[in-house]
Parts: structure tokens; C-alpha cells; sequence
């Protein structure tokens, strides 16, 4: 897959993934099926009270999967008319052909500064100070999944610390899966990529591919075991490890 974009090459691409996160409208009973798969989920629930919505979250060793459900529609659709990020359209199953998929970005844990590039992000301002990034074009794609970046100050490797028990629990899980080291995404849509999707599948570990019904395939530690588990139809993920 190409991108347009030629700014960026993979010598100086400066981000990698954060977490991921998928839209969903049973959020109790989505973590219920991730648990009886054998991943351990954090009992915080996440309220993002501005936003209408809430989370619970399910760590790695080197980014983490966030659920989010809608708790409040009228702030969400607030929220949409602030930002052109459309929950209501992305939560599976109000519309089959959205996706229901974001990727949060950060930074490279090697790169000074981080560099922009219009083609990749613009700058939204939120909670004050804090400033996340997404691309415009991907932004509005509905079909696609929305790419953003985080700052430094909330990015998983900055607020986690390894050495921790608390964080080493939250990685343990029964199913022995420890890194994720893959990530494919089935869109329902023949139009081409956005540029910032585009980019971040020539420079990163997640791949885009075409189909009729949107998917998230997660593989961990490169699939060694070869063995899969189905998280459907509670949720449209397939995990391989």
C-alpha cells in the first residue's frame, strides 16, 4: 500500500501506536467476552465526561485496547458538532459500513521533538492544555478507521511504569498473551485511503484491508502458538497469538 504523502519515509517516521479503540454499544457484556478469552481487564471504568461516553481498558506491555460506549447522546452529539468525530455514527451497528475503530499515535520513544506534517494531522485543542491531533481528511472518513496523535503527557509509555506491580498486573493475562505485534483492519470501502491512514500503513505495523463487514484482527507476540479466538458477535475482533 502507498501513500501520497512524500514528506515521510520509514528512516523518519516518528510515530508508532499508542492504543486502539473500538466504538461499541454493550460495554459490559463486550469486557464479559474479552474475559472468558483469557485477557484481564482493568476494573476502572474511564468516564470521559465532557465527551458522553465511557471506557473500560485492557492493557499490554506496549499500548493497550479501549472500549468506549456511549453514556450520555445528547453530549455526544454536542461533541460531534465541536469536532467532526461522528460516535454516534461509529458505534456498531447504527451504521454497518462505518468503522468502528480509532488508533491513537505517539510519539517515538527515539525522536527528540515531535515533527508536524499537515498531511498527517492538525492540531484540536481539548481539556485545556492538552492538545490531541487528528487528520482532517481521515477525521471525516466515516468508512475508514480515524488515526490521532497524542502529546507526550498522556501517551501509555509516559504515565505507565513497568516497574510497578500494580502495571505488571494489569499485564498479566490468563491467556499469556504479552505484545501486540500486529494490527489488521478490514474497512467497507473501495475508495482510496486517506493520506494519513495511508502513511501510517507504510510506516507502521497496521495494514488496511477491503471486505464487507469491518474487522480488527490483533495478533500478539507474533503468533507463535498459531492459535486464534473470536470475539464474535459481541464484538468484530479477531485475535491471533
Amino acid at each position: 500500500m502507498q501513500t501520497t504523502s512524500h514528506q515521510i519515509s520509514a528512516d523518519n517516521f516518528f510515530l508508532e501506536v499508542d492504543h486502539i479503540f473500538i466504538c461499541t454499544t454493550k460495554g459490559a457484556e463486550s469486557i464479559s467476552v474479552l474475559e472468558q478469552l483469557g485477557f484481564y481487564c482493568s476494573h476502572q471504568v474511564v468516564q470521559h465526561v465532557k465527551q458522553g461516553t465511557a471506557s473500560r481498558i485492557i492493557f499490554f506491555e506496549n499500548t493497550y485496547l479501549e472500549l468506549i460506549w456511549v453514556e450520555d447522546k445528547h453530549l455526544v452529539e454536542q461533541q460531534s458538532e465541536l469536532t467532526d468525530i461522528h460516535m454516534l455514527t461509529r458505534v456498531r451497528g447504527q451504521h454497518p459500513e462505518a468503522s468502528p475503530f480509532g488508533i491513537g499515535l505517539r510519539r517515538r520513544s527515539d525522536q527528540s521533538k515531535l515533527v508536524s506534517d499537515s498531511t498527517l494531522y492538525w492540531a484540536e485543542c481539548m481539556q485545556g492544555q492538552i492538545s490531541i491531533s487528528f487528520a482532517a481528511e481521515n477525521l471525516v472518513n466515516q468508512k475508514e478507521p480515524f488515526c490521532f496523535v497524542i502529546p507526550d503527557c498522556i501517551a501509555l509509555t509516559t504515565w505507565l511504569d513497568p516497574s510497578l506491580t500494580a502495571y505488571q498486573q494489569l499485564i498479566s493475562h490468563p491467556l499469556g498473551v504479552r505484545k501486540l505485534t500486529s494490527v489488521k483492519i478490514t474497512i467497507n470501502s473501495d475508495k482510496d485511503l486517506t493520506d494519513a491512514m495511508s502513511v501510517l500503513c507504510t510506516h507502521s505495523h497496521v495494514t488496511i484491508e477491503r471486505g464487507k463487514v469491518p474487522l480488527l484482527e490483533l495478533t500478539f507476540d507474533e503468533g507463535i502458538r498459531e492459535k486464534n479466538l473470536d470475539a464474535r458477535p459481541i464484538l468484530p475482533i479477531l485475535l491471533k497469538y
